[in-house]
């Protein structure tokens, strides 16, 4: 079927759209040319700029769509049926990489087609524009189902205009054919190179955590956090040195449980942070689960926080346990979690076991409201586990000055700086960004002192 400007039809009646397609796209003309498909959502807009898909970005992120590049002609092979609902439509361009229009052009081709036959075609010529430099071609969009649109218009401006126009990241259009391209536009393109890698390793991981979690609901009601926490792992990832999708630890959680506490486990914030905590489990620590202590002026250990447990878990383990507020004391638990890690057979004799290779970290998590009153107690605690593959991240909520913590940075004595402390007012108004970030940014830090 030829096309003409301004021909639409549904794509059904050509081809089998539960199949792989093609969008083959070619021009003669004197300049040199670069072919895109830009994945825009319901409002026209690049909300998603993995959605983007040019010579540096070949491929969307779950290979929905890829690009063949060959001079000046491309191929783009889609499988409609494996968007993300976001994605409404597809539009195709063609820009000048340089300063020619599209005017001198002889042709311009376009053609849909399924298992190497041509379905729908269009043809255009340099008559057709004037001082154009970019063309969009052809649009493929939903409309109840998936039809074509031959829009076959000029658009003032090139790769960045275009780029502009669909609320996408601004950047050059430089083309891998400009050999002397300025150092800027160089730079640029590497950028985009490196945001393209960078989103590829978040995708990863997301997908390796998402693969543990069988569960329909629990897929749903995790995937955000999982999709956060995996943007803070790579981000942290690279701005520590240390690979922590790689990363082996035993994760620990200790939950002031003082009185002072009452009112987070009851109005729900213990229960929505824990729910937040679960893919820490589930990205670091091989059985996927995460040891739970309460701490007051003593100690008790709950059954692990897991996926068949956690979305009730204040309410059928904590509130059930038994154990009653009281105090604040650190070092009981903080023993305990060391011994029943079994680093040492005596917590108070040094062991030889003291980097990574040789055994995996203990990483505890220790969430509190207020100082402690064994400061002295605690201080030994911590210097002896100076030794040991344990990092502490103390995380203080809450409106209390935590002088303690805060000095924890200057204590002498150790081998090496085992603790962190980040304080953070409210767990509530945190977002996933910063609660991730605060709790396992020094943890980072730890892991590239032991490399």
């Amino acid at each position: 079927m030829l096309f003409s400007r301004g021909m639409r039809d549904k794509i059904s009646k050509y081809i089998d759209i539960n199949s792989e397609l093609c969008v083959k796209m070619h021009i003669d003309g004197p300049d040199i040319y670069d072919f895109c498909c830009f994945g825009l959502d319901k409002v026209g807009k690049l909300s998603d700029d993995r959605y983007m898909i040019f010579y540096n970005q070949t491929s969307s992120p779950y290979r929905e769509i890829n690009i063949i590049s060959n001079g000046n002609s491309a191929e783009f092979h889609i499988n409609l049926s494996k968007l993300p609902l976001e994605i409404e439509k597809l539009v195709f361009t063609v820009n000048i990489d340089g300063n020619g229009t599209m005017g001198t052009i002889s042709k311009h081709c376009v053609f849909l087609s399924q298992d190497n036959q041509h379905a729908i075609s269009m043809e255009l010529s340099g008559l057709d524009f004037k001082a154009e430099k970019a063309i969009i071609s052809i649009e493929i969009y939903r409309k109840n189902e998936w039809r074509i649109a031959a829009v076959a218009n000029g658009f003032n401006g090139g790769l960045s205009a275009l780029l502009k126009e669909f609320g996408g990241i601004e950047i050059l259009s430089d083309s891998p054919a400009t050999q002397n391209a300025p150092l800027q536009q160089i730079n640029q393109i590497n950028s985009v190179v490196e945001q393209v890698s960078h989103e590829s390793e978040e995708e990863k991981l997301e997908q390796v955590i998402m693969g543990k979690i069988n569960l329909s609901k629990d897929k749903v009601t995790l995937k955000k956090h999982v999709v956060n926490l995996s943007k803070c792992v790579v981000d942290l990832s690279k701005k520590s040195g240390v690979n922590l999708p790689s990363i082996r630890a035993k994760v620990v959680v200790a939950l002031d449980y003082s009185g002072s506490m009452y009112d987070l486990y009851y109005r729900g914030t213990v229960q929505h942070t824990l729910n937040r905590l679960v893919p820490l489990g589930l990205t670091f620590d091989d059985n996927g689960s995460i040891d739970i202590y309460l701490f007051q002026d003593t100690y008790t250990k709950l059954i692990d926080l897991n996926l068949s447990n956690y979305e009730n878990y204040v309410t059928n383990v904590i509130q059930t346990s038994g154990y009653r507020m009281g105090g604040t004391q650190y070092a009981p638990v903080l023993q305990a979690i060391i011994n029943d890690g079994n680093i040492k057979t005596n917590f108070f004799e040094f062991g030889k076991k003291t980097t990574i290779a040789e055994e995996d970290p203990i990483f505890i998590l220790f969430i509190t409201d207020g100082e402690n009153f064994d400061k002295v107690q605690t201080d030994q605690i911590i210097r002896k586990s100076s030794t040991m593959n344990v990092f502490i991240q103390f995380i203080g909520i809450g409106n209390h000055n935590f002088k303690y913590l805060t000095k924890l940075d200057d204590m002498p004595g150790r081998k090496r700086d085992n603790t962190g402390f980040s304080k953070m007012q409210s767990l509530d108004n945190a977002d996933d960004n910063e609660l991730y970030t605060k709790v396992l940014e020094q943890f980072s830090a730890w892991l590239k002192g032991l490399q």
